[in-house]
């Protein structure tokens, strides 16, 4: 066996990263990391009793070479009789949509895709090809965004679903091997873009620090260390987390509780939930966070659109997808089916008497019984005297809020579908009962809500 084998196989066992019979995916670039771990999984294979899936990302961003990638990654499986996954996702359209950075987009886009193909193979766990080199950089980065105590650590070998097994050895073992088995692989040339910050890291900042400390990337790791190790013996404190509708929050009352040098603890954890990561959530935003808590009023939002608010005794945070545009009174008559657009509003309603496609995210969408609906369609915000038919009862609109916990602030945002004699659907909150599509429906109508995009 490979010595560079011998030290993934041993970070796997220390780790307890895999189990016999696990169906992992190994995350393919076609890069040296991502071709030494899926060489080194692909040789250890047997011994773990494990089963593997290459999953390339074709991210569109790179003309020919994203082709190249894509073509050298499928002969690279096909010659080791491996199975493969491609898929083609457009980050640039995602990134101009999204407001987040390229990097970020493109990270959004490529861990999305990792979850949905391992649900797809019923794979346990995603293999990411992470080394030391990597670790070091992530600190770094992490420091200069004025990270606290989590920041330091790192990334983990275990993560959720994610598995770093080369985060025990450094890309220079990486190249060895590769070069040393005569191990072929593709560069990737963005890694050379200095716009990006962690190239600027690896290819203008990590030189200098090296003049200073020719080992700073040892020293980089060892605080990671050191970091986790103080991270394990904290506890973190344990607040109820509740979610309605999309809306997450927490009692504002519970967290003013707290000892103040846990509080920004407890709002990263709260933000852990609502969004998934911390990565790019600075001490400030947490900070301005807290001073909603004590003003027990106001709102910020986030990156990625993620709003946190104060209502009603509670931190409130969402990452809802469609605008919410506060007007006293609006109403547009809709002609169905067909599309209209409402500039103003920020949204475009569609619908068909066929199923629409599935939009990441970025929709709410709804099957009708047509022939249940009276013309004419309109749609419209919140007005006294609502009513709709849910779950066998009439609710007072005013009433079916309260009990799904919509924030005053948002009634009348929200758009709401008539026709013309009742509510049939409010996206993301109810559906008339009496427009529900039932097994002896003649006509659906599939109507979608979606952002405008101008």
């Amino acid at each position: 066996m490979h010595t560079f084998e011998r030290k993934v196989l041993r970070f796997i066992r220390e780790h307890s990263l895999l189990a016999p019979r696990d169906v992992v995916l190994v995350a393919f670039s076609g890069g040296p990391d991502s071709t030494a771990l899926a060489e080194a999984l692909h040789r250890l294979r047997s011994l773990l009793d494990v089963e593997l899936v290459l999953f390339h990302l074709n991210h569109k961003l790179r003309g020919e070479e994203s082709e190249r990638d894509e073509a050298f990654c499928v002969q690279w499986a096909q010659e080791r009789n491996l199975p493969i996954v491609v898929e083609r996702r457009d980050v640039a359209s995602f990134h101009a949509s999204s407001r987040l950075s390229l990097e970020e987009a493109a990270r959004t886009i490529r861990y999305e895709a990792f979850r949905e193909c391992a649900a797809r193979c019923g794979a346990s766990s995603i293999a990411l090809g992470h080394t030391l080199d990597d670790q070091a950089e992530t600190v770094l980065m992490n420091i200069l965004r004025g990270t606290g105590l989590s920041g330091l650590c790192g990334m983990k070998p275990k993560d959720g679903p994610y598995i770093r097994p080369l985060l025990g050895v450094w890309r220079s073992e990486v190249l060895e091997f590769l070069k040393g088995e005569g191990i072929p692989f593709v560069e990737d040339s963005s890694n050379f873009d200095p716009t990006f910050l962690r190239n600027r890291i690896r290819l203008e900042v990590l030189p200098l620090l090296r003049e200073l400390n020719p080992r700073v990337l040892e020293a980089l790791v060892r605080l990671s260390l050191n970091a986790q190790e103080v991270m394990h013996s904290r506890e973190e404190p344990e607040i109820p987390i509740v979610r309605q509708n999309g809306v997450t929050g927490i009692a504002l009352d519970e967290l003013i509780l707290l000892p103040p040098e846990e509080r920004p603890q407890a709002i990263r954890k709260f933000l852990r939930e609502v969004r998934g990561t911390l990565w790019d959530i600075t001490r400030g935003q947490v900070m301005d966070i807290l001073r909603l808590v004590e003003r027990r009023k106001g709102e910020v939002t986030l990156p990625g659109k993620v709003r946190v608010w104060v209502h009603g005794g509670y931190l409130w945070a969402s990452s809802s997808p469609l605008p919410l545009v506060n007007m006293p009174s609006w109403n547009f008559p809709l002609d169905l089916p067909g599309a209209h657009a409402f500039p103003d509003l920020g949204l475009t309603l569609e619908a068909r008497f066929e199923p629409l496609p599935q939009d990441r995210g970025l929709s709410w969408q709804v099957a009708l019984d047509f022939e249940r609906c009276l013309f004419p369609f309109a749609l419209r915000n919140f007005r006294e005297g609502d009513r709709m038919m849910v779950e066998g009862k009439e609710w007072k609109l005013k009433e079916l809020f309260d009990e799904r916990g919509i924030p005053w602030e948002w009634r009348r945002a929200i758009p709401i579908l008539c026709d013309a004699e009742k509510i049939l659907w409010i996206p993301g909150v109810a559906l008339d009962e009496r427009v529900r599509v039932q097994e002896n429906s003649k006509r659906i109508l599939h109507v979608a809500i979606r952002r405008y995009k101008g």
